[in-house]
């Protein structure tokens, strides 16, 4: 990256900040100036809407760790509204592809080799791009298929360009507002969210223990790596093809039934998070496919996280205080789970565990983390004194919520405490 590269991005950065900035509190400003209460709730509405268009615009333009920020802000609902989520989701989809005369000079130099030397054909067109690398298909010189997943040649520069810009942002606005949102641990847990997803030794590491954890159970597929034609920034791995998880249609007409697709893939998870403690933290759609034969298909260990001791009997015991209506329970488990207040106040968790549960036709947990109780949490948490939310329960419940909107468009709910009776499934 060149030095005009990089004041470019600074400037973009610096600007859309101030901009920021400056639509949320000048006119707040004013308004206190003449005795007039801030402005709050949905008096902010389209406030939040501008802002959103402001970041997507950002990310589009600069790309790299701009979009894994919006892809960050987009899965934070207990500290962004509604709006930001429901826009910032199109980062998800909106990369486009490097040339392949960078992947290719990317490859060789990682492997030490000739492109040629190293695989029998390599297609020029990739099959996937995302913020921080692309996927390739392959071929090696046994006729193994196989599938390559290359780092963008400048984007740990750009990452660390990026990270430096946000954090002089951040604190510049933590020090000229008086009251400002906590965003610097934000920052923090997206700048370790993404030396995560750029070690590919780490990510080959990862799906080598989920690998081995299922190793008994035929009914889980995790790729394969090749070690020999891996490295921290390219990642080998065997070609596996399969339906896509929500694609209720095509797995009828392979002679599945959805139901055990969606218990084997709930079992998956349940396992991952509440026995073992690791787990891939981003089962969206495209990250999970099913064989013909049945066999789940978990994909991009990118971003895996070790959970902290007890946090799976933390989150069991809060599931099984809200089904039970328990309230000495569920101040316990939201205890447990690393939930704080600013006043120490338990009754905090009290309304909270309320408000998720009326969510419910029942009034209380019957098994199922739905988007809608996920969002009803994370609106009370914006709401109420909470001061510290674990990012850890941040990224569990946001899984179980993706695992709740792939079983609805199987037709089926996700009940993870069946999940968590029914063992291996058969």
């Amino acid at each position: 990256m060149n030095s005009l590269t990089r004041l470019y991005r600074s400037y973009r950065v610096g600007s859309a900040a101030l901009r920021l900035w400056s639509m949320y509190k000048v006119p707040d400003l004013a308004r206190r100036a003449v005795g007039r209460e801030p402005r709050a709730g949905e008096a902010l509405d389209p406030v939040n809407e501008r802002a959103s268009e402001i970041l997507l615009g950002l990310a589009f333009d600069l790309r790299g760790v701009i979009i894994k920020m919006c892809q960050a802000i987009a899965t934070r609902s207990d500290r962004f509204p509604p709006s930001f989520i429901e826009r910032l989701k199109q980062c998800h989809d909106a990369v486009p592809a490097r040339s392949f005369d960078l992947i290719k000079a990317r490859v060789e130099a990682e492997l030490g080799k000739p492109l040629s030397e190293a695989f029998a054909e390599f297609s020029e067109e990739p099959i996937a791009s995302a913020s921080l690398a692309q996927v390739h298909a392959a071929r090696l010189h046994d006729g193994t298929e196989v599938a390559v997943k290359v780092q963008y040649p400048d984007i740990e520069e750009i990452v660390t360009t990026d990270l430096q810009n946000m954090r002089r942002a951040c604190w510049l606005y933590e020090k000229i507002d008086s009251q400002p949102l906590e965003l610097m641990p934000l920052l923090e847990e997206l700048a370790t969210h993404l030396s995560y997803e750029l070690d590919f030794e780490r990510e080959a590491n990862s799906a080598d223990r989920v690998r081995e954890l299922f190793a008994d159970n035929p009914r889980v597929k995790v790729p394969g790596i090749h070690r020999e034609l891996s490295s921290k920034r390219v990642l080998t791995m065997e070609m596996v093809r399969g339906i896509k998880i929500t694609e209720r249609e095509q797995i009828e007409a392979a002679g599945l039934h959805p139901k055990q697709v969606l218990q084997d893939l709930m079992h998956i998870f349940v396992h991952m998070i509440m026995a073992d403690g690791f787990f891939q933290a981003d089962p969206h759609p495209g990250n999970l496919m099913v064989t013909e034969d049945g066999q789940i298909i978990v994909l991009d260990f990118g971003l895996s996280k070790e959970l902290p001791e007890g946090f799976g009997l933390g989150l069991f015991e809060l599931m099984f205080s809200m089904m039970t209506l328990n309230e000495a329970a569920m101040i316990r488990a939201f205890r447990e789970l690393g939930f704080e207040t600013k006043t120490g106040d338990s009754t905090t968790f009290i309304a909270i565990a309320r408000r998720m549960m009326r969510r419910s036709d029942t009034g209380r947990f019957e098994g199922e983390f739905t988007e809608e109780m996920t969002d009803e949490l994370f609106d009370a948490i914006r709401e109420d004194p909470v001061v510290s939310v674990p990012s850890d329960f941040v990224l569990v419940g946001r899984v179980f919520a993706l695992l709740s909107g792939i079983a609805h468009s199987l037709g089926y709910r996700a009940n993870i405490l069946q999940a968590m009776g029914a063992g291996a499934p058969a």
